[in-house]
């Protein structure tokens, strides 16, 4: 599942590993020469490097290469080209889903670019970028039937990377069935996305919903096992996060404007297969629900 057939977004991805491991070489000759560097929050570190968590397991979004050390992936890919408009580089940290926000309040990370939805619940905690729209869609065994919609999912075991918004969906589907005399939706909560489609293709669930360019990935790697249906959530952003009330959240979008103009943004979505996910303008804080 490691090995991309997707275009490749090598050269970009390269590029900032190279300038991770210059600013990580700088950062620790600075703290050398001067013990103090030691308590610096992560923005203070690397030539003020801009610290981003980021989920790891969440393909095409966020990924490490083949070498288990390179990050790869459209976010990696927009990333260095938002570093060239801010004029600072965002360095990727990995986290588990669920950290994220928390790790965003404590002030463990500057931002957060990985594959996440703008919520207005999430909003309370932290501020938004929508890039992205969203698009998403049911992943299922080849042998399992179609599923059309969230309502669909009565009785059936459902697995998803814990932190995940289709938490809060598939409590609110359940609680339709059960009301509508049919069985509760079984819900099973993984590490990451990884550890969910394991648990499909070995049959201890039968449906995971997810992102339609993770699934299509998914789907690329596991093509006579696997299989794609139905939708759901298709009208709300996927979305940068940031601390509350960070200076970084205008500086973000300004750069985000920037690459849309210049047409970098729209490039990188054509090279990853997702040009329809385009917006013509970043939004803060602009989800519907």
């Amino acid at each position: 599942m490691r090995t991309p057939r997707l275009p490749s977004s090598a050269p970009l991805a390269a590029s900032l590993a190279v300038l991770v491991l210059g600013l990580s070489a700088c950062s620790g000759a600075s703290a050398a020469a001067d013990a103090d560097t030691a308590a610096e929050t992560p923005a203070e570190t690397a030539a003020d490097a801009i610290v981003a968590a980021a989920d790891p397991s969440l393909l095409p979004y966020n990924f490490l290469g083949d070498d288990g050390a390179t990050w790869e992936g459209i976010n990696v890919d927009l990333a260095a080209a938002l570093s060239e408009q801010l004029g600072r580089e965002i360095t990727f940290e990995s986290a588990g889903f669920d950290t994220i926000i928390p790790g965003l309040a404590s002030g463990r990370y500057d931002m957060a670019l990985t594959g996440m939805f703008d919520t207005k619940e999430r909003q309370e905690t932290v501020d938004f970028v929508d890039y992205l729209l969203a698009e998403n869609n049911f992943l299922t065994r080849s042998d399992f039937r179609d599923v059309v919609d969230m309502d669909d999912l009565c009785g059936v075991a459902v697995g998803i990377p814990g932190g995940a918004l289709e938490g809060s969906l598939l409590a609110t589907a359940s609680e339709t069935c059960v009301a509508a005399g049919e069985p509760a939706i079984v819900v099973s909560e993984f590490a990451d996305l990884d550890a969910t489609v394991l648990a499909l293709t070995s049959g201890r669930i039968d449906v995971t919903p997810n992102d339609s360019a993770a699934n299509a990935y998914i789907l690329s790697q596991n093509e006579d096992a696997l299989k794609v249906s139905g939708g759901y959530l298709n009208e709300g952003y996927f979305a940068a996060a940031f601390p509350k009330d960070s200076e970084l959240t205008s500086q973000v979008e300004d750069a985000f404007t920037a690459i849309i103009a210049d047409g970098t943004y729209a490039t990188i979505l054509e090279t990853w297969g997702i040009p329809s996910r385009g917006l013509d303008a970043p939004i803060v804080n602009g989800s519907p629900f």
